[in-house]
């Protein structure tokens, strides 16, 4: 898969140095291609009717804020510019350099926060991805303000307050409308609740591009809609046979529904058969929602639930399964004897968290779905500890288990046992309702029957999952969303894939 690359601010560092000292574009150039970039989107959106204000801290960000106003102004735009520090204060040399070059033209200064408050767009330029303490005193103080003003507030790669790495919020923070970010998107601005202070993000390019990784490829990566179009069509001559056979273990007393979200999610994923192991008193509810599925009930023995895995090609376990006995001896079985892929989710996932060693008993690749609850089990770790890394701790435990950990909240994460990291950009708060993941289940279990390649179903299932969210959101708004719409949805995604495919 060749994906679009997510970065840290360390890691964007890294990239600026070594464009500079390796391919010997200098420092400045770098500088006045990301302010020439923004000029570029700023003049798209708003005409020479509009007034701008540029609030700069000391930093090469604030380099990039005072070129930008430059620029503006040189373009016709009336622009001024705010230094947040006084007009006095030293900064870095390539703001000193910008600030010099500003004031030879000389172009506005103002000292008055009241007069940036009345422009109609409010650049940020204070600080960018080099931040490591809250925002306190004066500085929130003038955050605040532009805050509370009429305009449009934009940021300059990433706004003032967000960790550009993890996405928290570092005391007063800019509250952006659009995001402006250099080269390539930072994982801060993707994460919760960061991402809630960013508005539109879009990547400026500057100059700065894949080699000047030089080899050292950042470890997380994303998808978009154009991924879909990598994706094979699937072969004229065929059969059911042809596209996997999926073993569904899944469903209790009075949770049919999970089994037939499950089943249904993977039929609508492209499986050929789907087979699903319940009690006997889910039979005609099943039957009557999903004819298409296999049916095999009351597996009361390890020896027979052996023989239904000879048959699979991979498993889906534990959407509604319970915490019975028998669900027990299924998952027990399952992970001690199973050769083929398994999706290990919901009451599974608690199941092993009672007894962790289950997890190191499987043979074959592994995806697990855990929501923050179900990681903080698993992890004997709070939902807040896991929420100040939720890249860190998915990769911890991907890396423990050998296994690919699809750790599901605003931002699903999905870390392969490789170091491999994906963040997904899909979806929508709709899909937080019963069923989503019983669905997003079905959905990596039908990938992983046709592709048997446990990170691409994992990455695509949890990206085709919030996308078929997205396409029936228009027809069910975030309150009326329910699991059955994102099925419907699925078809929506496979139609687009086959019209714009290969």
């Amino acid at each position: 898969m060749i994906l679009e690359y997510i970065v840290t601010g360390n890691e964007m560092k890294l990239l600026d140095d070594t464009t500079s000292q390796v391919f010997l574009v200098p420092s400045v150039v770098l500088m006045e291609q990301a302010a020439a970039g923004v000029v570029r989107e700023l003049v798209a959106c708003f005409d020479k009717s509009k007034e701008f204000a540029v609030i700069c801290g000391r930093g090469n960000n604030a380099g990039d804020g005072i070129a930008i106003a430059r620029l503006l102004n040189q373009a016709g735009y009336r622009c001024v510019l705010y230094y947040a520090f006084g007009t006095d204060e030293a900064g870095s040399e390539l703001f000193e350099l910008q600030k010099n070059i500003y004031a030879r033209y000389g172009f506005k200064v103002v000292s008055d926060l009241e007069c940036v408050c009345k422009s109609d767009v409010i650049i940020d330029a204070l600080f960018g991805t080099g931040l490591k303490r809250d925002i306190e005193g004066s500085l929130a103080d003038v955050i605040s303000a532009v805050n509370k003003a009429n305009a449009y507030r934009v940021a300059v790669d990433v706004p003032s307050g967000v960790d550009s790495d993890k996405g928290h919020v570092m005391g007063c923070t800019f509250k952006a409308d659009f995001t402006y970010t250099f080269s390539y998107k930072k994982t801060g601005l993707l994460l919760w609740p960061g991402c809630d202070y960013c508005g539109l993000v879009k990547v400026v390019p500057i100059g700065i591009d894949d080699h000047s990784f030089c080899g050292n490829l950042p470890s997380v990566r994303a998808l978009d809609e154009s991924d879909l179009k990598k994706l094979d069509n699937r072969p004229a001559h065929s059969n059911k046979g042809t596209f996997g056979k999926l073993l569904v273990i899944a469903g209790s007393r009075n949770m049919a529904g999970a089994a037939v979200l499950s089943a249904k999610a993977a039929y609508k994923s492209g499986a050929g058969l789907v087979k699903i192991i319940t009690p006997e008193c889910n039979r005609s509810i099943i039957q009557c929602a999903l004819p298409e599925a296999l049916l095999c009930t009351d597996i009361a023995s390890a020896k027979a639930l052996e023989t239904e895995l000879e048959w699979a090609d991979a498993v889906v376990i534990g959407p509604g399964l319970s915490k019975s006995d028998n669900a027990k001896m299924l998952v027990e079985t399952v992970l001690k004897t199973a050769d083929i892929p398994l999706v290990i989710d919901a009451d599974a996932l608690n199941i092993i968290s009672d007894n962790m060693t289950l997890l190191n008993e499987h043979k074959m690749p592994v995806i697990v779905t855990p929501h923050l609850g179900e990681m903080s089990r698993l992890m004997k770790k709070s939902i807040a500890n896991i929420q100040e890394d939720i890249i860190g701790v998915a990769g911890e435990f991907a890396s423990l288990y050998n296994v690919t950990c699809v750790l599901k909240d605003f931002r699903t994460i999905i870390a392969a046992a490789d170091g491999e990291k994906f963040i997904n950009q899909s979806g929508n708060c709709g899909m937080a309702t019963a069923g989503s993941g019983d669905v997003l289940s079905g959905i990596m279990g039908g990938l992983l029957v046709q592709w048997r390649d446990t990170k691409k179903a994992a990455a695509y299932g949890a990206f085709i999952h919030g996308l078929a969210g997205d396409m029936v959101f228009d027809n069910t708004g975030s309150y009326g969303m329910i699991a059955s719409d994102i099925i419907d949805g699925l078809d929506k995604v496979w139609i687009k894939v086959e019209k714009n495919g290969n």
